[in-house]
Order: C-alpha cells, then structure tokens, then sequence
C-alpha cells in the first residue's frame, strides 16, 4: 500500500474514532447524571472524570510510542477494539453500579466512582493521539503537520459525533441504541486498521531523513506545559459560558449543548487544519502564537454579544457561526504550541502526550473553577472580562518583545469591553425576548448563579434559564390556573406529609405548606438561586422561616435514592416543558416507579405532563388509578374519586400568612371546576378527566423511558 493511501485510511480512521467518543461523551455523561443526579457538582464531577481519564490515557500512548519496536497503528486498533467492546455494556454496568452505590454516595464518593466507571474507556481513546501523532512524525518527520492534521481529522470526526447524536441518534435509537452504533464505529475502525493497515506503507522503508532531534525549539519544553494548561482553562472556560448563553435562548432544549459542542470542535478542528500555513510563514514562531492568543481571546469575548444581538434581529441560531469562528482562532493554539516546544524524535509521542495531559488538566480546572466557583460568585459579564485579563496576560507573557505594539493592542480590546458594558446589562433581555425585543426593556430581577439564570419578568412571570417557570402568587380564584395545587383536597381527605420535587418561585410550595391538614413538607430544588427570589417576594417570603418546612438543594431523583425508606402523601411535581433538557428524567417510567414506591398505600402523585399525551400515557402504565386535572396528571394506587363537600370545608379553612386563600363568596366559583368534566386539551386546559377518557384519547402514546428520554430530541 502506498504512503498516501497508508495515510488517507488512517485519516478515515481516526475520524470514525472522532465520532464514536463524543457519542459516548454525550450519552454517558446523561447516563451519570440520570445516577447521580443533574446538579452543578455531579457535572463537574462526570467532566472532570472523563478528563482525567483522557490525560492519564495521553501520559500512557505517550510512553508506549517511545518504543521505536511498537505497532503503534495496530494498537491504535486494539484501544478502538477496547473501546467499543466497553460501550457495548457500558449503560447496563452504569445502572448496576449506580443500584448499588447511589443510596451511599455523597461528593468525593460520587467523584471517585464516576472516574472508576469511565477510567479504562476515556484511558484507551486518550492514548490514540499521541500513538497516531508518533506513527505519523516516524513517516513526516515534522510535529507540527502531523499534529495538525490528525488533531484535525479525529475533532472533525468529535463535531460530526455531537452533531449527529443531538440531531438524529438520541432521538431515533434513544440511549442504548446510541451506544450501539458508536460501538459499530469503533468495530469498524478497529477492524479497517487491523485488516488494512497491518503492514506499513511501502515507501517508509527509507523514512525521511528528520531535523536533528537537539534542534533547539522556540518555546522550552516546561513553559509550553504551563502554556497548554491555560489554553486548556481559557477553550474549556469559554465553552462554559457559550453554553450558558446558548442554553438560555434556547430555553434549555436538549439538542443545543450537542450543537454547540459540534460547533465549537468543528471551529477547532479548522483552526488546527490552518495552523500548517502559519507555520510556513516567516516570522517568530513565539509572535505568531501571541498574536492568535490575542486574536481568539477577543473572538471569546464577544461571542455572547454577537449572539445576543442576533437573537434580536433574525436568529439567535447565528450564534454558531460565532462560535465556529472562536472556535478556529482558538484551535491554531495547540498545534502551534506543539511545533514550537517538541522536536521530532522518538520521544515526540511522549512529549505530545505531556502537553495534552496539561492541556486536559487546564481543562478539567476550568470545567470545576469557571463551572463551579467562578460562575457562583460572577456575573456573566464579570467573568467574560476575567477571561479576557487572562488571555491578555499569556499573551504578553509569550511575546514581550515590541511592548508598545502589544500595549497598544491591549488598550483597544480594555476600551472595547468597557463599551460592551451596556450591551451585556440587556443580554439576558435580547436572548429571552427575541424578536419582541425593544430598547428599554429589562427584567425586573436577573439572579445568576453556577446553577444558571433566574429572571422575572415585570408580570411576575418567573423563567428558568429562559424557559416559563411560573407566576409568583398564591391568591386562588375562579377559572384560575392555580386550582391545580388546591384540587389536592378534592380527592384526599387526609394530607399530612408531603413532598415537592421543584420550589421554583415557591407559590406552589407555600400553597402546600399552609394546607389546613399539612404537617411537614419537604421541598428539593436544585438551584438556590430560586431561594433569593423567594426571600424578596412577599407573596411567598414566609415560606423559608414557616416550621413546616424542610427545605433541601439536592436533585430530586437522587434525593429519593438516597431515602428510600421515606413515605408520603402526595408527592408533587410542578415542572415546566416536556422538551427541556433532563424534563424526562421526571416524566420516565422509571422515576415515576420511584415515586411510586415513596407514597403511602393512598398517596398521590401529582405531576405537569405540559400537554405531553406521552407523559400522561406514561403515568398510567406505573399507576392503576389516574386523573388528569388541567395539564397534571394525578396518579395513585388506591381510587381516586373528587369530592366537592371534601373540598369545600378545607377551602373554607385555608389560610396563608394569616389571610384565607378565597373570598368566602368566590368558593363556589371554583368548585364549579368540578362540573367541566371534559378531555383537557391544548388550548382549553380549565377541565379535568377521569382514566377513561384519559385512556381513549392517550392509550396509544408512546411511553417515556430513561433510555429514549422522552421528548427532549425530537
């Protein structure tokens, strides 16, 4: 086999290698969640996880390459094997070891047995690099274009990954099936290498005659590790608040964080494709890297502006471009860094492997410092200029020469981000608002925190990262919306202990905890953000100090993993939007089960199904007894029968802060609700059903599972 057609196969390859490790990113790290629940730390922990085990991998190829007797290509076949063989039990492995583990793992815990379940796959597809990159030198005998090109081919390979599960796996093979055909992948490349690519190609008998190994680089060895870490914490840091931007204007569908990703790595993989000409420019090597350290950190920074601006005037789906854009500038980086810090040699394998272990250790910083603390404690605009003064600095710290040219550049990209101050204080107004967007608007309460952004309208109207999150107020009237958390009393008459998965702005929970027969609620919200706007609503601010209640941060699935022995009432679920991303983690069958095994032998269940026929179908395959009430659906095992007596006597005694919840002459209002005994439907949700018409208009629909979560990808 020729030379270039040696090359053009394993470039294929590597490709397919691509593909198949974002597939297993994205499911694997929605399996993880769905285990260890979907809060900032888990997800800290599970990107960490995979990081770690990808550098440990690199420091691993790395000192296999160094061996100029290994088949590095047949190994490189051999992990691929590896990897697809793991993927094929790799989720049924999750939910063992998640059964067993769940109930005990707290924090470290959590960290520690994440990294064990995704240690030996993220350990093989770390190693392929520098093994490939070593190969390739042995044949080229140059660094920078060997790292180039297969940097190139397997990120390209990594978008086209994230594009295609987003877009089409995950919504038409659901989890499982996802991981099957990411297994194919790797079978097939394992197979092409092995069956191929056995023999080297015929014309590197002779390999080309390589510089001298002790050719003196541009950059010493140990200040490139130190400049790979920071361009990992600046990659990995940008991406945390692009997709904090994206996921608000989309209102937290599913499908954008797969986009995003897809659109970010085929930025990088361009820029690596590019950075070969840079490197056959004249000029300082440590120049041009300084220069495109400046250029892709004020890309960085107006990423979100441009956006939001766009969200504005025709599409904020433009916003990708931007971040193809960013993406390339940033991609020359690594590369660069490559060719400027390690001669080619034997021992190019390993130190390829050493930069990318600190480029994956910058990274793993800037997924648990940006994602965890400095999102806590920074606006988002705050925290885009921290980035920037970052980048900034590397970027004087890698060229000092010609300071005035610097100095100057950097006095422009100061001036600029000082202008940019009004445009980042109506971010959040442009990306929720659109095209209805108008000069003046603002919110009457923005509150960002690591668990994303709260907002609330001048109505009233409460939005979770830029989905509809509910009205704060308790008032109850006729034909009123909030019918729904008081018809409880309609169809039990004893209430004692109940559970609320979803505080939100706390009207619901304060209805409950003010129940004339409630003893004790427990309410589980997973950002505390919600519990600062509590605190300055009146409506609801009694909440947080009434003895009733027992408030938790914690994800709510996991929460009851972790109790299994705890009994209730009513559990009540009051989310929003079946098509949000991780809404199926409380729609599925499987979490449903759950709860179900939480009541007590006539407890309810209480549950927004947002107008989904497939969550209202999946409540009736876990319970025997169902009603739908407006949009929620309520389930219990015993029968379930309104009664407007019932109703009427606890109506007539419900008191919140001292003020009854109805004027006395309205009571009859609302239990005329009782009599619009009809199918809810879009449009017209003011009436409720039994389980028969529930069954004639929704038998049919499909279920909603863990594994083809709903419908989050359409």
């Amino acid at each position: 086999m020729s030379r270039r057609l040696h090359a053009i196969i394993l470039h294929g390859v590597f490709i397919l290698s691509g593909i198949s490790a974002l597939i297993y990113q994205l499911v694997w790290q929605r399996a993880l969640l769905t285990i260890y629940g979907s809060n900032v730390e888990s997800v800290a922990m599970v990107v960490a996880a995979f990081l770690a085990g990808l550098g440990i991998g690199s420091i691993a190829g790395g000192w296999i390459s160094k061996s100029t007797r290994a088949p590095l290509v047949l190994l490189f076949g051999l992990a691929e094997l590896g990897v697809g063989a793991y993927g094929l039990i790799s989720l049924k492995l999750f939910d063992a070891v998640g059964a067993l583990t769940s109930v005990q793992s707290h924090g470290l815990t959590t960290g520690a047995l994440v990294f064990l379940l995704v240690f030996l796959p993220t350990l093989l597809m770390g190693a392929t690099l520098p093994l490939l990159v070593a190969h390739q030198v042995r044949d080229t005998a140059h660094v920078g274009h060997s790292v180039s090109r297969l940097y190139f081919v397997n990120t390209l390979g990594a978008a086209l990954g994230a594009f295609i599960a987003a877009h089409w796996l995950l919504g038409s093979f659901g989890m499982s099936g996802t991981v099957h055909v990411a297994a194919s992948l790797n079978a097939a490349a394992a197979l092409i290498v092995l069956l191929m690519l056995r023999k080297p190609p015929a014309e590197s008998a002779a390999p080309a005659a390589a510089p001298a190994a002790n050719a003196p680089c541009a950059i010493p060895f140990r200040t490139a590790l130190l400049w790979s870490a920071i361009s990992g914490f600046l990659a990995l840091s940008w991406e945390i608040i692009w997709s904090r931007v994206f996921n608000f204007a989309s209102a937290s569908r599913a499908p954008v964080f797969g986009y995003l990703l897809g659109s970010y790595l085929l930025g990088l993989a361009i820029g690596s494709l590019l950075s070969p000409r840079l490197l056959t420019q004249p000029g300082d090597l440590r120049a041009k890297l300084a220069r495109w350290v400046q250029i892709s950190s004020v890309a960085g920074f107006f990423v979100a502006l441009l956006t939001a601006s766009a969200a504005s005037i025709l599409a904020w789906e433009l916003g990708y471009i931007f971040v193809i854009a960013a993406g390339a500038l940033i991609g020359l980086t690594f590369p660069l860094l490559c060719h400027a810090a390690i001669p080619p040699g034997r021992d190019t394998g390993s130190q390829l492997s050493r930069l990318y272990l600190a480029n994956i250790i910058g990274s793993g910083a800037g997924s648990l410092l940006t994602g965890f603390l400095f999102m806590e404690w920074l606006s988002l605009h705050a925290l885009s200029l921290f980035l920037l003064g970052v980048s900034l600095l590397w970027m004087r710290s890698i060229s000092p020469a010609r300071p005035s040219r610097h100095f100057n550049f950097t006095m422009a990209i100061i001036v600029a981000a000082m202008l940019s101050t009004n445009s980042f204080d109506s971010l959040y107004e442009h990306l929720q608002y659109k095209h209805d967007y108008k000069p003046g608007m603002r919110f009457a309460n923005v509150i960002e925190s690591r668990h994303g952004v709260i907002t609330v309208d001048t109505s009233n109207a409460v939005y979770g990262n830029g989905a509809y999150d509910g009205m704060i107020g308790t008032k109850l009237e006729p034909k009123s919306w909030l019918v729904r958390p008081y018809f409880l009393s309609a169809v039990r008459d004893r209430i004692e202990n109940v559970l609320v998965i979803g505080v939100a702005s706390g009207s619901w929970t304060q209805i409950l905890v003010n129940h004339p027969q409630v003893k004790h609620v427990t309410a589980i919200e997973l950002s505390h953000g919600y519990l600062d706007l509590i605190r300055e609503r009146p409506e609801v601010a009694s909440l947080l100090t009434n003895p009733k209640l027992e408030l938790v941060i914690d994800d709510g699935r996991r929460w009851l993993r972790q109790h299994p022995d705890a009994r209730f009432d009513a559990i009540v679920m009051n989310t929003t939007h079946h098509w949000r991303e991780f809404a199926s983690a409380l729609l599925s069958r499987e979490f449903l089960t759950e709860v179900k095994e939480h009541l007590t032998p006539d407890g309810i269940a209480y549950w927004n199904c947002t107008e989904s026929p497939r969550a209202a179908r999946t409540g009736m395959e876990v319970f025997p007894h169902t009603l739908m009430v407006m949009n929620h659906c309520l389930a219990s095992n015993a029968p379930l029968e309104p009664n407007r007596e019932r109703w009427q006597k606890v109506l007539a005694d419900y008191h919140i802060d001292g003020q009854p919840v109805i004027a006395p002459d309205q009571i009859e209002g609302v239990l005329d609700f009782l009599k619009g005994e009809t199918l809810p439907v879009p449009g017209n949700m003011s009436h409720w059903c039994r389980r028969p018409a529930m069954q004639s208009a929704w038998g049919d629909a499909k279920i909603i599972t863990d594994d083809n979560l709903g419908h989050e990808y359409p």
